[in-house]
């Protein structure tokens, strides 16, 4: 377990160059290497196209979850989603319901990893650059307010009733986004322009 922890980690914090996890197809970092069952889905049993494990780049894309310590696509506390992935490689830690490889509790070292108030920003690197941070403090690539075209490409959150581009539920990088663009209604911690309480 400690071995596929490291590799998780090495991966995330783009150490591992063209190392990738899971070890899809005979060494292509797409998910177009892989094999994929009729409904869409890679042997990590999620859908291939939104499989970091098969196409590492998602991961850079969608930068770090400073809050829980590892990059945004594979961050099981805010995509539960990809649990099932970890499970399909043995990477789990069923006292904690967490991917071994992300559980602090059985890892403490794992909390040094944690950037409080880093939400889609770009990957911890050796260097520490942030140059891939956007004016809004979050990884440029995803950021609807740089990018407007993201809104339409990334569809609608039909759960929270928003554009998912802009869901701070599903994606909460995008708190500090929106806090930096001053539109944040702290009372009831959600986007101003969201806020259903304050403008019905």
């Amino acid at each position: 377990m400690k071995k596929l922890a490291m590799l998780t980690m090495c991966l995330g914090l783009g150490l591992g160059g063209a190392l990738t996890l899971g070890g899809c197809g005979e060494g292509g970092s797409s998910a177009s290497t892989t094999a994929v069952s009729a409904d869409g889905r890679c042997e990590h049993q999620i859908k291939a196209d939104t499989c970091p494990f098969c196409d590492p780049e998602l991961v850079v894309a969608e930068g770090f979850c400073g809050a829980h310590g590892f990059p945004e696509a594979i961050c099981a506390q805010c995509r539960p989603g990809i649990k099932v992935a970890f499970r399909a490689q043995g990477d789990w830690c069923d006292e904690h319901k967490l991917p071994e490889s992300q559980c602090i509790q059985c890892n403490p070292e794992l909390a040094e990893n944690i950037q409080e108030g880093v939400h889609g920003g770009a990957i911890p690197t050796a260097g520490g650059d942030d140059a891939a941070n956007c004016e809004h403090g979050i990884a440029a690539a995803r950021c609807p307010f740089c990018d407007p075209s993201l809104i339409e490409s990334e569809g609608f959150c039909s759960g929270h009733d928003v554009a998912e581009a802009l869901c701070v539920k599903c994606r909460p990088f995008m708190k500090t986004a929106f806090v930096a663009a001053g539109d944040w209604c702290e009372e009831h911690s959600t986007p101003e322009s969201q806020c259903a309480i304050c403008g019905p």
